[in-house]
């Protein structure tokens, strides 16, 4: 049975109340960049207090130029880097020269260029290398208003050309919910780092003769999504023989959207 696709540049549903339009801020995306291997970070330290830096697993060298006045001391999971201050007579002088830092941790490199600032004490994070995943979704989406994202996820999901770093989940879960069609779940698409997870699934009529008139509101059930954002059916009736797609947009459970 062949499917009708559509253009991605449809009208869907999209739910404007206030539990589903305002999109909660991710400070720590935004103050913080992503700490992975094998990429040079640009990140801020403080110049007067200690920084701590964080690995998941032990670290096991700190590679750095002492004579670049700068201190640093690791043990187990944590690391901690302090700018020395100088004094001169009366003034103190402190760091502000840019310099790199190379941490090994569960035998990643993390090449850091630390930028001396008046800050108060940072705590970074050294992210493994799943965390790339986050990072590709969050720089496709990166500037975007809600709308513009919802849009993307359903071009991405219409025309069957999905990022790589989306993960893909199989589906065949047919359900028996209402009286004239069966509707069947038949893939489910994970954005990490963006919170959404797009569901996608085949309608059918059961045997009738006549056309099965389709309304996005009236799938708006628990067992079909609990946090839905959008929702989109690419036919508005349906006549036996025939199949729709149906597209929704959710949130995932309670990750926040950057």
């Amino acid at each position: 049975m062949k499917l009708k696709y559509v253009p991605y540049l449809l009208i869907a549903f999209v739910f404007s109340t206030p539990a589903f339009s305002q999109e909660p801020n991710d400070i720590n995306a935004q103050t913080n960049p992503l700490i992975l291997p094998e990429i040079t970070t640009q990140v801020l330290l403080s110049n007067t207090d200690a920084n701590r830096v964080i690995c998941g697993s032990p670290i096991t060298d700190v590679v750095f130029s002492e004579e670049k006045g700068l201190k640093i001391r690791f043990t187990k999971n944590d690391a901690y880097i302090k700018f020395q201050i100088i004094k001169e007579g009366t003034q103190l002088q402190y760091a502000f020269n840019p310099t790199e830092i190379f941490f090994i941790c569960n035998g990643n490199t993390y090449h850091l260029v630390a930028i001396p600032k008046r800050l108060p004490s940072q705590t970074l994070r050294l992210t493994n290398g799943a965390a790339k995943t986050i990072e590709e979704n969050r720089s496709l989406f990166q500037g975007l208003p809600h709308e513009e994202k919802i849009s993307r996820l359903f071009k991405f999901s219409y025309t069957d050309q999905l990022p790589n770093s989306f993960t893909v989940q199989s589906h065949q879960e047919k359900m028996d919910l209402f009286q004239d069609i069966f509707v069947t779940h038949i893939r489910s698409i994970e954005v990490e780092g963006e919170g959404y997870r797009i569901k996608e699934f085949v309608i059918q009529p059961k045997e009738v003769s006549t056309a099965v008139g389709l309304k996005e509101e009236d799938f708006l059930l628990d067992a079909l999504t609990l946090r839905p954002v959008a929702i989109s059916i690419d036919v508005k009736s349906l006549k036996s023989g025939e199949a729709a797609r149906m597209i929704i947009i959710e949130r995932r459970g309670n990750e926040s959207n950057g």
